[in-house]
C-alpha cells in the first residue's frame, strides 16, 4: 500500500505506520531545561486478527493520584538513569505491563502539560503479534489490546464530562479513553490519514 493510498484501517499494517509515520521531526523540547518534568508514553502495535491493536492500560486506583482509574498508554516520568526519553517508554512499559519492547518505529508530536510546565513524549512501536500483558497491581489494574478499528468506530464515542465541561472520548468495555490518551490516539490516527470520531 503506497503512503499516497487511502487506507482500510483494517488492513492496515506495521509497515503503513512507517511510511505514514514519515520523517517528519517533531517538538523536540522536552529536553529543554526549562520544563519541570519529562514523560514518556508508548503506543504498542501488535496485528491481530481485526487489523493492528493497541496496547492500553487502565490505572489502579491510588490516592492523591488524579489519574487513577483512567485509561491510558504505558508510560511514566522520565527518571534519573533513563538515557532518553524512548528509554523511559521502553522502562516504564515493562514496569507496567511486563512488555520487552524493540526501537521505536518514530516519534509523535510531544504533548505539553496543561496546569504544570513540562512535555510527555509518545514513541511508537511495532511487535510481531500482540503479546500478553501482565499488569503490575500496583500500578495498572487493566490490560488490553484494543483495535484501531474499535477506536475509529463511530459507534464507541462517548462523552466525558469533567466539571460539566464535555470532552470527547472512546468507549471500551465500559471504561472511556479520554484526555491526554485521546489526543495522542488522534494525533497517530492523523498521521494515517484517518480521524478518531467524534460525539
Amino acid at each position: 500500500m503506497s503512503a499516497g493510498s487511502t487506507l482500510d484501517p483494517a488492513r492496515l499494517d506495521l509497515d503503513d505506520v512507517v511510511a505514514r509515520l514519515g520523517p517528519g521531526e517533531p517538538d523536540r523540547e522536552a529536553t529543554h531545561p526549562g520544563h519541570h518534568w519529562q514523560a514518556a508514553v508508548a503506543l504498542v502495535l501488535a496485528p491481530t486478527d481485526d487489523g493492528l491493536a493497541i496496547a492500553l492500560i487502565e490505572r489502579a486506583e491510588r490516592v492523591g493520584d488524579r489519574w487513577s482509574g483512567h485509561m491510558a498508554l504505558p508510560g511514566g516520568k522520565r527518571e534519573r538513569g533513563d538515557r532518553d526519553l524512548a528509554d523511559t517508554a521502553a522502562r516504564e512499559t515493562f514496569e507496567e505491563v511486563a512488555l520487552v519492547l524493540p526501537a521505536p518505529l518514530g516519534r509523535l508530536d510531544d504533548q505539553r502539560g496543561r496546569t504544570t510546565q513540562g512535555l510527555v513524549a509518545t514513541f511508537v512501536y511495532g511487535l510481531e503479534e500482540p503479546e500478553p500483558l501482565s499488569a503490575h497491581p500496583d500500578e495498572v489494574a487493566a490490560a488490553d489490546w484494543i483495535a484501531l478499528t474499535w477506536l475509529l468506530d463511530p459507534a464507541n464515542v462517548a462523552k466525558h464530562r469533567v466539571v460539566g465541561l464535555p470532552f470527547p472520548g472512546i468507549t471500551h468495555r465500559g471504561r472511556i479513553i479520554w484526555g491526554l490518551t485521546h489526543t495522542i490516539l488522534d494525533d497517530f490516527a492523523g498521521r494515517l490519514g484517518l480521524s478518531l470520531p467524534r460525539p
